[in-house]
């Protein structure tokens, strides 16, 4: 996936699920805000670019979900929802991370 493809399908959907060998091929346009490791699916991360505010996930190793973040105050809130889940993945709530919601 291009950059250009990227950023389009980035403006048409909140969310966008690419291979993780995609996402290594674009990455070095973003900028790391920060980086959360969940301790169950690899590192919750934070980029900046063109595209704006993005939490990039890895929901498995092939695979990579990024989604759109309107500011820092919905990244903050997002941030913390989803630590907290982990949290409780980790405690063994049988709970799962909904990836695409």
């Amino acid at each position: 996936m291009t950059m250009e493809e990227l950023t389009r399908r980035l403006g048409a959907e909140a969310i966008v699920r690419m291979a993780a060998a995609d996402w290594e091929e674009v990455q070095g346009a973003f900028e790391v805000v920060e980086r959360h490791r969940t301790f169950l699916a690899g590192e919750l991360v934070i980029v900046r670019g063109d595209a704006g505010l993005l939490a990039v996930e890895e929901p498995s190793p092939g695979e990579r979900v990024l989604r759109r973040l309107a500011d820092e105050g919905e990244m903050r809130r997002f941030v913390e929802d989803r630590l907290e889940t982990y949290e409780r993945m980790w405690d063994g709530c049988g709970c799962k991370v909904e990836y695409d919601r």
